[in-house]
C-alpha cells in the first residue's frame, strides 16, 4: 500500500505546485496631515474663593462669554457631563461641589490658542485634548493604501525585471491596518490645566501646536511571474 500511494502523492505535490511561479512583496506608503478636528474637554468645578463659594452658574456665564469673544460658535459644543458631586463623601448639600464638563471641537491650533487667550480669566477646572482627527481622514486612509499597492506592484516589476523576467497578473492582494500616529499637545496657563487623556506632566506655556498626525500604509501583495 505505502509502494502505491508515494507516487500518489508526488502527484498531488506536481498539482499543487504546477502554475504557482509568483513574487511577493510589500508595499508601503505614509504621509503627514494637520489635524483640523480638536477635541477638547472642558471641566467646570465650583471652588471657594475668599471663604464664598463660586457658582457653577457663575463659572458657566463666564465659559460662555469666553467661548463668545473667541468667536466660535455655540453649535460645536456639546454638554460632556453635568450633575451635582461632592467633594467629600457624607458632605451636606450646601457644601457640595457640583460640576460640568463640555466637549468643545475645534478646527486648529491656531484657534485653540485664540481660545485659550480668552478663557486665561475663568477658574476652569481642567482642559483636556482629548482627540485629533481630520474630516477627510477616510479618503486620506484609501488614497495612501492605493499608493502603498502601486510601490508594491513598482517593486514587482523591478525585482523581475533584473532577473530577465515579467509580471503578470495579481493573485493576491493582503492590507494591513496600520494605526495613525495620534500626537498630542501639553501646555500650562495661570489658570488652565491641559494635558491629552494618556500622558502626564507639562509643557512649556509657549508650546502651543501640534505636530502632524502621520499616516501610514501597507500592502502585500503577490504577483505572477509569466
Amino acid at each position: 500500500m505505502l509502494v502505491l500511494l508515494l507516487p500518489a502523492m508526488a502527484f498531488a505535490q506536481n498539482e499543487a505546485f504546477k502554475g504557482e511561479h509568483f513574487i511577493e512583496v510589500t508595499g508601503s506608503a505614509q504621509q503627514e496631515i494637520e489635524p483640523n478636528e480638536i477635541y477638547t474637554l472642558i471641566r467646570l468645578r465650583e471652588f471657594e474663593e475668599n471663604k464664598q463659594k463660586v457658582s457653577l452658574e457663575k463659572l458657566d456665564a463666564d465659559f460662555m462669554k469666553a467661548l463668545k469673544d473667541a468667536g466660535i460658535d455655540k453649535k460645536r459644543l456639546e454638554l460632556a457631563d453635568a450633575g451635582s458631586r461632592l467633594d467629600k463623601f457624607g458632605k451636606k448639600d450646601k457644601d457640595a461641589f457640583r460640576e460640568k464638563a463640555y466637549q468643545l471641537k475645534l478646527t486648529s491650533a491656531g484657534e485653540l490658542e485664540k481660545f485659550l487667550e480668552k478663557l486665561e480669566p475663568v477658574k476652569v477646572s481642567q482642559v483636556s485634548i482629548t482627540k485629533l482627527h481630520h474630516s477627510d481622514y477616510e479618503k486620506l486612509k484609501v488614497e495612501l493604501k492605493m499608493k502603498a499597492l502601486q510601490a508594491a506592484r513598482a517593486k514587482a516589476e523591478t525585482l523581475l525585471k533584473s532577473i530577465g523576467s515579467e509580471m503578470g497578473k495579481p493573485l493576491m492582494i493582503r492590507d494591513w491596518e496600520v494605526e495613525p500616529y495620534q500626537p498630542m499637545m501639553e501646555m500650562k496657563t495661570a489658570n488652565v490645566r491641559m494635558q491629552s487623556d494618556d500622558q502626564a506632566g507639562f509643557a512649556p506655556e509657549d508650546a502651543i501646536g501640534f505636530r502632524k498626525i502621520k499616516l501610514q500604509s501597507q500592502i502585500t501583495a503577490q504577483f505572477e511571474i509569466k
